[in-house]
């Protein structure tokens, strides 16, 4: 089987092998084999740390994870990892060997690794060595831990949600054993810092399968948020509601596209329902105010991942605004101040994505409506209209010249803007200061 590798690739399989050290690729195997362009490229070999510092003494290197037998390279600008074949053990934390044991068996190094269809390995010259049907798995596309599943996630914990990424971006299923261990493991991930979490989790949620996980290890997922788990078939006694709370939250990410800010206002979109349903006389379901409940939700579970600081302020604001019904031209405009210009296309996106979650009868004059909405907005945008304090004929310093103190400024801008955005008064500087005169300022 012949690969197509870069020329830097295959230059540093031979340097290492023209010393005597035997060396394969390994990572960006399973994207080649998939047809994919590898973000990765990571040889192993039996060369130990000493000799690849030698081999490629003439380049930069990296050697933050050398004592566990990598060295970093660039070679023209092609980075690369190049790891001794070793045998690893003692993993008391969940996540890092105790002890790691440089071995010249590549079949030793092979059997350590997660799943099957990570580990094959490729020579421009012996071709594709498959010890565990890795390739078999691809054609499957199956996710299939090597050996005992158990044991692989008792190694690293962290493997849990690299099967879930891996399953949920290359739309693979998960193997049967290779699955009920997940569930059965799902409370290592406890031991985990939040730093190794975030990025697997937010590559999962990205990914074009994410409805198959979502559904399938929501009690996993439930480990690291907890809070989706109310929302895990809580009906939503709403005839505009054709899923539970969980399954709608579901349905609306696979809508949407892989903006991990669309995304993860989705997942956190409704996750405050559970506790703000109230029926009514009719036995129907509502839930009122909890777009603002769920992004206070919202900030609180981003905050404990470690999300960035700009990821939670633009996700909980989008989560707080994404039942927005503005009701006149008016409206619109002060939902644009609200949201702002930049992030409102997003928040068109969001709600897109909600609607055609709801139920089939409703979707169309739902998404009519978020249709007109984005149609009104892109029209206030294009005339200019007025739609923030930006936008004033006014400012704070006009106010100030008027002998206007302390908050009552902002109280009367805001007035301001209120009047202008609905029509009624003129966005200019002497009528504005002229009929907040008539306010007592």
């Amino acid at each position: 089987m012949k690969l197509s590798i870069p020329v830097e690739v295959g230059e540093a399989i031979s340097r290492l092998e023209a010393e005597g050290f035997e060396t394969w690729l390994v990572g960006g195997v399973r994207d080649l084999c998939l047809g994919r362009t590898p973000h990765d490229w990571d040889l192993t070999t039996a060369a130990r740390p000493e000799d690849i510092k030698r081999v490629f003494g003439d380049l930069s290197q990296n050697l933050s994870g050398e004592r566990f037998g990598t060295v970093g390279i660039h070679l023209n600008a092609v980075p690369m990892d190049i790891t001794t074949f070793r045998r690893e053990g003692g993993y008391s934390d969940h996540r890092h060997p105790g002890k790691v044991v440089f071995t010249t068996n590549l079949f030793e190094d092979l059997k350590r690794r997660d799943f099957t269809v990570n580990a094959m390995v490729y020579h421009p010259e012996r071709g594709l060595k498959d010890f565990f049907c890795g390739k078999r798995d691809l054609k499957k596309r199956l996710i299939r831990a090597i050996g005992d599943a158990d044991t692989r996630f008792h190694q690293d914990a962290v493997r849990i949600l690299r099967a879930l990424r891996f399953s949920a971006v290359l739309g693979f299923d998960i193997e049967e054993k290779t699955a009920a261990a997940l569930h059965r493991c799902k409370d290592l991930l406890l031991a985990i810092a939040p730093e190794r979490i975030l990025p697997e989790f937010t590559r999962m949620l990205c990914g074009r399968n994410v409805r198959y996980v979502l559904t399938e290890f929501s009690d996993v997922i439930g480990v690291i948020i907890p809070e989706i788990l109310p929302a895990v078939g809580f009906s939503q006694h709403s005839p505009f509601h054709q899923y539970d709370v969980w399954q709608h939250t579901v349905h609306a990410l696979a809508y949407a596209d892989s903006d991990p800010i669309v995304r993860l206002s989705l997942l956190f979109h409704d996750i405050s329902k559970p506790g703000c349903l109230t029926m009514d006389a009719t036995g129907r379901g509502h839930f009122y105010a909890h777009p603002r409940k769920s992004s206070v939700m919202a900030r609180e579970i981003m905050e404990r991942m470690k999300f960035p600081t700009k990821t939670v302020d633009t996700v909980t604001r989008l989560v707080a605004l994404h039942d927005s019904h503005p009701a006149s031209r008016g409206d619109i405009k002060i939902l644009l101040g609200e949201v702002g210009e930049k992030l409102f296309p997003t928040l068109i996106r969001v709600m897109e994505a909600d609607t055609l979650a709801h139920s089939r009868w409703s979707v169309k004059k739902r998404l009519a409506h978020v249709r007109e909405l984005e149609a009104t907005a892109r029209d206030i945008l294009t005339s200019g209209e007025c739609y923030d304090l930006k936008g004033l004929a006014i400012d704070g310093r006009d106010l100030e010249a008027a002998g206007v103190r302390g908050a009552r400024i902002g109280e009367l801008l805001q007035l301001a803007l209120q009047r202008v955005v609905h029509g009624q008064w003129e966005n200019k500087r002497e009528n504005l200061l002229a009929e907040l005169a008539k306010n007592n300022w």
